[in-house]
């Protein structure tokens, strides 16, 4: 049996190379970095995701994907291991070119000079996206199915009593003379009402009403927001500026008015001496209604799960109020998200259906 000829072997090699690389492109991401992070070279399948293109991407590096979610230790651990030559695995959340999130399990690996110092790096990706919104999904539902559980019985038994013993709380300070005696039983009103509003969040996660769909014209709404806010925190909070473009949205007033109220609530609150401003805007298809603070911001590993039950960063907060915000707008067709802002603070953004001109 003959040898191939060395031109024969080299066409077969190179064939196999090519067919290898466009298996490879049909289902992952590939990068190819130099040893300083530049990016050198890219897959079809990377520009596909990322949707920047080949020349948008070489000679940059991987901050221009870089969704902000992961904590600067995450990424000292991801450069200290393959600066060492050793193989790095992990999930990581990118940001694509429109501003939407992604999420690739990855695997980095460092080629070696002949001292045995990285020379270059292949990062290889596989997008979880899908995984990960189901993950988060299967979460959600097992909570709202504890919650249920929860709410009839709260319902009941802890509702209907909190009514009667504010009412009789009531009729004891209108028969006492002493302020000490009528500044306590103020307080204990306060308490109750604060738990009663926990009860009643609870009551909304776990069991809201079906939306009722109408138009909602967005600067009144919003005006109407920023003075109940304003009314709500400390006298003297910080003043909130609505600007924008008129937009009419196709949503349930009353939902929407209480989540945008909980949303510039906690910005007036993060940033009690600085002003918020919320600016209104739309597209072909949605209105956005975005609330910014000065405030000292959100830390990238809890922000994600901030619209999950219980998860809160405040002290004395229930961890309720956002799950809530996320249940209403989504009951309504739309979207809620929570990103840190350039220059510090939170920016809150709402996406809810327009009303099709």
């Amino acid at each position: 049996m003959s040898r191939p000829t060395p031109s024969r072997a080299i066409a077969e090699s190179l064939r196999s190379l090519d067919e290898l690389r466009y298996a490879i492109d049909q289902a992952a991401m590939v990068a190819v970095t130099d040893q300083r992070g530049t990016i050198t070279d890219v897959n079809d399948r990377f520009c596909q995701v990322s949707q920047f293109s080949r020349a948008e991407l070489v000679g940059q590096d991987h901050r221009i994907v870089n969704s902000g979610l992961h904590t600067n230790e995450f990424m000292r651990d991801l450069w200290c291991t393959i600066a060492h030559g050793r193989v790095w695995r992990g999930e990581i959340r990118n940001r694509a070119k429109d501003g939407s999130f992604y999420w690739v399990d990855t695997t980095i690996v460092p080629f070696l000079d002949g001292s045995g110092q990285p020379r270059q790096y292949m990062a290889i990706r596989y997008e979880i996206t899908a995984r990960k919104q189901a993950e988060a999904e299967l979460r959600q539902q097992a909570a709202l199915t504890q919650l249920g559980k929860i709410a009839a019985v709260v319902a009941h038994e802890v509702r209907n009593p909190l009514a009667g013993l504010r009412g009789s709380l009531q009729v004891i300070d209108q028969r006492v003379a002493a302020p000490g005696d009528r500044a306590a039983i103020a307080g204990m009103i306060e308490r109750i009402d604060d738990l009663n509003a926990t009860v009643s969040d609870l009551l909304l996660f776990a069991q809201p009403r079906p939306p009722r769909l109408q138009t909602a014209e967005l600067h009144t709404l919003m005006r109407e927001v920023a003075h109940s806010a304003r009314a709500a925190v400390t006298p003297g909070g910080p003043p909130i500026a609505v600007s924008g473009e008129t937009c009419c949205a196709w949503a349930d007033v009353a939902m929407l008015r209480a989540a945008l109220l909980n949303l510039t609530v906690n910005a007036c609150q993060a940033a009690p001496t600085g002003e918020v401003d919320v600016v209104v805007s739309c597209d072909a298809h949605f209105c956005r209604i975005v609330v910014r603070d000065r405030g000292p911001g959100i830390s990238a590993e809890i922000r994600d799960r901030l619209f999950e039950p219980f998860v809160t960063t405040r002290a004395h907060g229930t961890g309720l109020g956002l799950a809530v915000v996320k249940r209403l707008v989504e009951l309504q067709g739309g979207t809620v998200s929570l990103d840190g802002r350039p220059g510090g603070g939170t920016l809150a953004e709402v996406r809810i259906p327009r009303v099709e001109p």
